[in-house]
């Protein structure tokens, strides 16, 4: 949250910056001010300023702890600048020659190189993800500037004999150029949402880029005398750095976005264009070797981003896919909750009450017309398979993995499923990591169906149910001792069952892996699959580096599995499918905040 006390002092300060800036600007007019260098005004209120605009910085850093440690750094880099000036002042100009390089000059250039890493952290914390593509841009950017600055701008070319001699003059202008490279790439990145600091920051290192080109120029002229007009120009560029510290507290500044898009491609795309007008039509033949060298290693550069781009786009394609099929998985069952509401809370109430109304009809009639009995028996045995259809119905729609783990929802499956059966069932749970609530209720939905699939079509004495959960995601394992593969995946037509191609399609929308095969030595059929807890690492961490869990190959899901000997006997429930019928009225009635699984009885045929 915002400083009280620091905002208050943070305008007093900007205001009386901008005051001394007015005055100092003012003296510089020739006419008005004294020609030449003075003590007064070119040293003590210039510092004077620049105190001020390092004073707003700070205070900026104490008001408000968003992108505190950007401007913390770019803070550091005026303090660099303050002490190189004050050197170069005190001491440096009074020699003649003036030395360079000079320690002031190190101050000068460590002011760059942290107002560059400012702009880095304030990029990476408004982005959401910071790609490594974004490196690579920034250094393909660099190498441009450079082979750029090299041949074009006066006096600045990088010799590159040992006969040469040069100073850190003609540096300066190619250090603003890498900044204002850096700041315009970032308001591309960040679109319209990168805010008005921004739009600041780019003004000040375009005002220091072209003050710092013509002092070079007045310097390799031998006509750069302090105190003349030129100076206005640097003491506009910091009074916008200060200014773009005050826009920065604004809300909207610290809006996250995300870095995609074919805005992400604009800043490589004008370097790649650069640097190939650069070899093969604009560098001359008696320019220096830097600006050949420099854009020769942009353009390598330029070749690995083009393949990381295209990886990156396929990378955001299946992304995109992934979320855009879970949101309709999701869609999918909200639609079945509503359904499931419904049902439980009109259609069976309805059964409920025509059966009490035909039972309490039927025994009126047993002694006064006996001879309606058969029509009252036939409506009442209508409304009792309608009200079983619908029981049925409701446990195909129900998720009761919502508020229960997935063992003990397939639990609750197998014992409907399996109810009035000889089949043998059992579910064993191996490791417990806790998993979302969206993977639990597509992983219950596929081991669910694959459930109703044994009893439909495998004719199977046993079924083993095999749960291993992660933090990376969970594998689930359903294995029979049925008639086999063949059977059970095809209908009489030769067609693959709809309910196959449904678990196939669940599992792929998830990110995951589905796989049906032959059981242990042949025998049934055991069909697997495994779901990755969205974000988890391969190696079994939440969200790191190097993909994500819902990219496995099918041998993965394999190795994931378990053989039915390895199987562990613990956390396990084994049950001959034996579950009492409810009545019709105590489904009807049950609240509807508890969603009663249905009773037994339900034919699954």
């Amino acid at each position: 949250m915002p400083h009280v006390g620091a905002a208050p002092l943070m305008r007093i300060a900007c205001w009386s910056m901008l005051v001394l800036g007015g005055v100092y600007a003012v003296t510089l007019i020739p006419g008005i001010g004294p020609a030449g260098y003075d003590t007064a005004i070119d040293w003590w209120l210039n510092m004077a300023v620049d105190a001020l605009v390092i004073a707003v910085l700070a205070l900026r850093t104490v008001a408000d702890r968003r992108d505190r440690a950007a401007w913390l750094v770019m803070t550091a880099g005026l303090v660099a600048a303050f002490a190189a000036s004050t050197t170069y002042f005190a001491h440096y100009q009074h020699l003649d020659p003036i030395p360079s390089p000079s320690w002031a000059d190190a101050g000068w250039l460590a002011f760059y190189l942290l107002l560059g890493v400012g702009l880095f952290l304030r990029l990476r914390d408004r982005a959401r993800r910071l790609p490594f593509s974004l490196s690579l841009d920034g250094l393909i950017a660099s190498l441009t500037v450079a082979a750029l600055a090299e041949t074009y701008l006066p006096g600045a070319r990088v010799p590159l004999g040992e006969e040469d001699i040069t100073t850190l003059t003609t540096a300066y202008p190619v250090a603003d150029l890498l900044l204002l490279a850096l700041a315009v790439a970032a308001l591309v990145v960040l679109g319209a949402g990168a805010g008005r600091s921004w739009w600041l920051l780019c003004a000040s290192f375009v005002v220091f880029f072209v003050t710092d080109t013509y002092y070079a120029y007045l310097v390799a002229a031998d006509r750069y005398v302090g105190g003349e007009p030129v100076d206005v120009g640097w003491l506009i560029a910091r009074v916008l750095l200060a200014l773009a510290a005050v826009a920065s507290l604004r809300s909207a500044e610290s809006r996250s976005v995300d870095l995609e898009g074919l805005t992400v491609l604009v800043l490589p795309g004008v370097c790649g264009l650069a640097v190939l007008a650069l070899l093969f039509d604009a560098i001359p033949p008696e320019a220096d070797q830097f600006a050949s060298v420099a854009a020769l290693c942009a353009g390598v550069l330029m070749i690995g981003r083009t393949a990381l781009t295209f990886r990156e786009l396929r990378t955001l394609t299946r992304l995109r896919e992934r979320a855009l099929s879970e949101r309709l998985v999701e869609a999918q069952d909200d639609e079945r909750a509503r359904i499931a509401a419904d049902v439980h809370d009109d259609s069976i109430q309805a059964c409920a009450a025509v059966d009490l109304r035909l039972s309490s009809l039927r025994n009126r009639l047993r002694d006064r017309a006996p001879e309606e009995l058969p029509a009252v028996e036939a409506a009442l045995d209508a409304i009792h398979g309608a009200s079983g259809r619908l029981r049925h119905l409701l446990f195909e729609l129900e998720t009761p993995v919502l508020d229960a783990s997935l063992a003990e929802g397939l639990r609750d499956a197998s014992a409907q499923v399996f109810d009035e059966s000889d089949v043998v069932w059992s579910v064993e749970e191996r490791g417990g990591a806790p998993l979302p609530q969206q993977v639990r209720v597509s992983a219950y939905r596929i081991a669910r169906e694959a459930l109703v699939n044994v009893r439909k079509h495998a004719r199977a004495r046993t079924v083993t149910v095999t749960i291993d959960a992660t933090d990376r995601g969970v594998a689930v394992h359903v294995v029979d001792d049925g008639v086999g593969v063949g059977s059970t995946t095809a209908t009489p037509s030769g067609r693959r069952h709809s309910g196959v191609v449904g678990m196939r399609d669940r599992a792929l929308a998830s990110g995951g892996r589905w796989r049906s095969r032959p059981g242990p030595d042949g025998v049934g059929t055991e069909v697997s699959f495994f779901l990755p807890v969205p974000g988890a690492a391969p190696g079994g961490g939440r969200a790191g580096a190097g993909g994500s869990a819902g990219e496995q190959r099918p041998e993965e899901v394999r190795r994931a599995g378990h053989a039915d000997h390895e199987l562990p006997t613990h956390a396990s429930a084994q049950h001959h499918g034996e579950v009492a019928a409810a009545p019709l009225e105590q489904v009807a009635g049950a609240p509807r905040g508890d969603q009663a699984r249905p009773g037994g009885g339900v034919r699954l045929s």
